[in-house]
């Protein structure tokens, strides 16, 4: 029986090739990012309008694709209001503390669960998107409430640096995106939101 033998060339060169799809087939299923390092689930979710509004209130965005892993409670006190577009909203008013837990991170597709709680108000379960690059985050989710029957589509914005004791710099934003033509006159307009943080720059991990 003649045994056929392949060049150890040839085996080097279908090893390479195999290599090569691998690492191919890995970079394709990276979530691509804009400009500003947003992936397209973030894009979808906050019209651009809003996101320079927000900025322009001082709510820092960290983009990319290599977030930290933020899994954990914290606590964010004295959190008060940086900047609002809203003319009843006075800067410098102290909220309730903000009670933050992120659980389920998934790098691969950067999303990860938060629950939260401010006073007589949470959420539990939300799921989320995450973006940032070293220690650097920022988590987008869409929170839908209720109000007399009628629904509205906000969106919460936490930003901050994750250290090994906590949130260094935690940042916060509420606006609303959706207030399905507001026809009781119960919610905010659309666009419309505010910015806070946590003022002594520290958000302890609880």
């Amino acid at each position: 029986m003649k045994t056929t033998r392949i060049p150890a060339l040839l085996v080097s060169l279908i090893l390479s090739s195999i290599l090569m799809l691998s690492s191919c087939e890995k970079d394709d299923n990276t979530p691509e990012v804009n400009e500003d390092g947003l992936t397209r689930d973030v894009t979808d979710l906050v019209p651009q309008e809003i996101l320079d509004e927000m900025e322009d209130l001082g709510l820092p965005i960290y983009g990319g694709i290599d977030p930290p892993n933020i899994e954990g409670r914290f606590v964010a006190s004295p959190f008060i209001l940086l900047a609002s577009n809203r003319q009843s909203d006075i800067p410098g008013y102290q909220f309730q503390d903000y009670y933050v837990t992120f659980k389920e991170q998934d790098d691969r597709e950067l999303t990860i669960m938060m629950d939260y709680e401010n006073g007589s108000e949470m959420g539990n379960g939300l799921g989320s998107f995450i973006v940032g690059d070293g220690n650097r985050f920022s988590v987008f989710v869409e929170v839908i409430s209720e109000s007399n029957g009628e629904t509205a589509s906000f969106v919460h914005i936490v930003s901050g640096e994750l250290t090994e004791t906590g949130i260094k710099d935690l940042y916060f934003a509420n606006f609303m995106l959706d207030n399905r033509g507001n026809p009781s006159g119960a919610w905010i307009e659309e666009g419309e939101g505010r910015v806070a943080f946590d003022s002594d720059g520290f958000s302890e991990r609880l």
